[in-house]
């Protein structure tokens, strides 16, 4: 099984969502590998770069497998941060890397940079990479005034250009709010979509392994 785990914007929490996730697997039993295509921001160490999502996930457990396919520096669009670098990407050598990881793992999460519509390449956006591995999406997204409106225009893209949406995950939901848009989120955006929530994740206060794991815990059954 493998999912694009994608999300309504940056910076709403997909490394958090992806790493949850598949440390919720891994603990089931399931050999669990997370997939990073592009990672910009890249952290620059003697040794060379790291990808900083990736070491996130690592720290939340070692039994989860890594790949990263391009590091690269610049808190930018991987795209431009390719190009930036000289750097030419080959959609190609994703897809070859993605196909040998998956032969290793029971279950892959493929983690994306920003939205569908972020520059992947010069030649492609995300939603065109989704489509080349040919594997449905779970959308993040964030339970605050005016995300209703990023959330259904993501969906509306990815149905509109036949990218399968396996559910969304709303994450940082304060435990305690008396904000309406935030209250009230869930159940709106059930009015105006169809797709399910595979769930929603209170905010943490604190990221312990054990913490991480009873937030997922109620989400995986959905897609294992």
């Amino acid at each position: 099984m493998e999912y694009f785990i994608t999300g309504i914007d940056t910076d709403i929490g997909k490394t958090f969502v992806t790493g949850g996730l598949a440390l919720a697997c891994a603990e089931k039993g399931k050999v669990t590998g997370v997939y990073k295509p592009l990672q910009s921001g890249a952290i620059k160490t003697e040794k060379g770069f790291l990808a900083p999502d990736l070491e996130e996930i690592k720290k939340a457990s070692k039994t989860i497998n890594t790949k990263c396919s391009y590091l690269l520096e610049g808190e930018v669009s991987p795209a431009l941060a390719a190009r930036l670098a000289g750097i030419k990407i080959d959609t190609d050598k994703i897809k070859t890397d993605f196909n040998e990881f998956k032969k290793n793992n029971d279950i892959i999460f493929v983690e994306g940079a920003g939205g569908l519509l972020a520059p992947a390449s010069d030649n492609m956006l995300f939603a065109g990479l989704i489509k080349l591995l040919n594997i449905p999406v779970i959308i993040v997204t964030v339970p605050f005034l005016g995300r209703l409106n990023h959330t259904l225009l993501t969906v509306h893209y990815a149905k509109t250009n036949n990218i399968p949406i396996k559910g969304i995950v709303i994450n940082r939901m304060p435990v305690k709010t008396d904000n309406q848009a935030t209250v009230n989120f869930a159940d709106e955006l059930k009015m105006y979509t169809d797709i399910p929530i595979l769930g929603v994740i209170n905010e943490l206060t604190t990221n312990t392994e054990k913490d991480i794991k009873v937030e997922f815990e109620k989400i995986i059954k959905d897609i294992l």
